[in-house]
């Protein structure tokens, strides 16, 4: 009977082992992957932020992919600096 118990209890923990060997990891798929990671937002109120398209609930502008906003060219205008002491 002790030779029956434990041949059971070595399968069922050979088979609780395989089965978590072969699960995949959550959200493996890129577009799980690229959804998170693409941001819209509105260029005229930046902190305006959307996981999707759409229009900014401020002004109504089209809300683009952060990503795609040149930085580039974007510069503090020497009036809007606060001033040297």
């Amino acid at each position: 009977m002790k030779n029956i118990i434990l041949i059971l209890l070595v399968f069922s923990l050979a088979f609780v082992f395989n089965a978590c060997a072969n699960s995949t990891p959550a959200n493996t798929s890129v577009e799980a992957t690229n959804a998170k990671t693409e941001v819209y937002t509105c260029t005229m109120h930046p902190k305006v932020r959307s996981d999707k398209p759409g229009d900014c609930p401020k002004c109504g502008m089209k809300l683009v992919l952060l990503s795609s906003i040149d930085t580039t060219q974007m510069s503090a205008h020497p009036d809007s600096l606060p001033p040297k002491k």
